[in-house]
């Protein structure tokens, strides 16, 4: 994946010499080209001439505090990734510094997929702000699209997504609704190699009685108004990638001839008896237990073997709530530019209940909440303004949560819970509605505990 994700610019700025060689020799083995100075303000002058794609910063470079460099990358409107490392981080620091717009920090960068992940996230931050701005693309590097995540359950999804990319099987990708199912499969096709366009289709969103043409297309005259021939998704996503979403919908007869297109590679549309050879990766994503289905009898199970040659399975954001502040400040962002408004401060406290909320919506909802707190809120965002289930949550900070936050998920969970029924006055029902989860969840946790 090396080549797929390389080619870019990756700028090291450290005034330790041994260790920003050590950085910047093991940054090319990964298929970078890196180069080194030694003091923040030479680092500004470098972005400002952009010749780089990415930064890497010591938060101990001493001729500039880390936060105006921050400050002084916004206010000239500068779309360059930032990362920040260090030893010595105060969660106060990291929280500042990604409001402020960091695209990540790191506290230990000894790990090689923690620092290539660091800088995909950084490329990943720097196309989507030259694109905002302009519709040409970034040269010499490949429109990967964000996937924002610090946590440790994340990376092993993205690393397993990386490694399946430029190989042509199926993939199936399972997970709760929201969770950023479509982003993952155009982050595989993105790496894929693969020339053609990527296309997705909802199939629980298609009438039964027309999903049949959208996937197969028709010829003219195939049924009445079908006034001339039409290619369907798969003939459309040749040589690229094809997304079924909510393949669990699909009904019987349909999944027979999706079986056969899988088999055979050929794909005969409506109205025709000619088949016509297709090169499609197709990639099934769902909400649902397929399993299930298959013991029921509504699925098949053959096709359900032929569908997860490879199946990935997307966490939801409660399990990984290390992730929630960098992907809030990113959903802020994209808002602010998507309605040309100014960027608002969001309070410690405020980000700290985002943190600690069960978000049953997940990524979508995460992302809805950020767009109307932009648009509702004044230049602060401040607990106030969240939703009463986020505002009377206990704090980040009252939990005692470390920013690295890798392995603490069960202990912050069983804090989450301890302080809410203190805060309820040990009213279960009441709890459970501020933890965003169900009663007899509660309690089942709470005998885990």
């Amino acid at each position: 994946m090396i080549t797929a994700l390389g080619r870019g610019t990756v700028l090291i700025a450290d005034e330790d010499s041994v260790r920003a060689q050590s950085l910047k020799h093991r940054i090319s083995a990964m298929g970078y080209s890196a180069s080194i100075l030694s003091d923040a303000r030479k680092t500004l002058r470098k972005i400002r001439s952009r010749s780089v794609n990415a930064v890497i910063i010591s938060a101990s470079i001493g001729d500039m505090h880390i936060s105006a460099f921050l400050e002084t990358l916004r206010e000239a409107n500068l779309a360059t990734g930032i990362v920040i490392y260090g030893k010595n981080i105060s969660a106060e620091d990291a929280i500042t510094w990604m409001k402020s717009g960091a695209v990540d920090i790191i506290l230990h960068i000894e790990g090689e997929q923690t620092l290539k992940a660091a800088i995909q996230r950084a490329f990943s931050f720097s196309i989507r702000s030259i694109e905002s701005r302009s519709s040409s693309k970034s040269a010499g590097i490949d429109n990967i699209p964000p996937l924002l995540y610090r946590s440790r359950v994340m990376g092993e999804v993205v690393n397993k997504a990386s490694r399946v990319a430029p190989v042509k099987v199926t993939v199936l990708i399972t997970g709760e609704s929201g969770t950023g199912k479509e982003v993952l499969a155009k982050h595989i096709h993105a790496l894929s190699g693969r020339t053609g366009s990527f296309v997705a289709l909802n199939c629980s969103a298609i009438p039964e009685t027309l999903l049949e043409d959208e996937l197969f297309g028709h010829e003219r005259g195939a049924y009445t108004g079908a006034e001339r021939s039409r290619e369907g998704k798969f003939e459309a996503a040749t040589h690229g990638t094809l997304l079924l979403d909510e393949i669990g919908e699909i009904p019987p007869d349909i999944q027979v001839k999706l079986l056969r297109i899988l088999e055979e590679n050929v794909v005969t549309r409506l109205g025709s008896n000619q088949p016509r050879s297709i090169d499609v990766r197709l990639v099934a994503a769902t909400n649902s237990d397929l399993k299930a289905s298959v013991r029921k009898g509504t699925f098949r199970e053959d096709l359900y073997y032929r569908l997860k040659v490879i199946e990935i399975h997307l966490p939801p954001l409660r399990s990984r709530k290390g992730d929630i502040p960098m992907l809030a400040m990113s959903f802020l962002r994209e808002a602010a530019e998507k309605h040309n408004l100014p960027l608002p401060e969001i309070t410690t406290e405020a980000l700290e209940r985002l943190v600690v909320f069960s978000w049953p919506g997940n990524v979508r909802e995460l992302r809805n909440l950020m767009e109307s707190l932009l648009i509702i809120s004044g230049s602060v965002i401040d607990t106030g303004d969240l939703p009463s289930e986020m505002a009377d949550l206990p704090s980040r900070a009252t939990l005692e949560l470390h920013t690295e936050l890798p392995v603490s998920l069960e202990e912050l969970e069983k804090l989450a819970i301890t302080k809410t029924l203190e805060i309820t006055g040990g009213n279960r029902t009441r709890a459970a509605e501020l933890l965003g989860m169900g009663r007899r969840t509660l309690q089942r946790k709470l005998k885990e505990m």
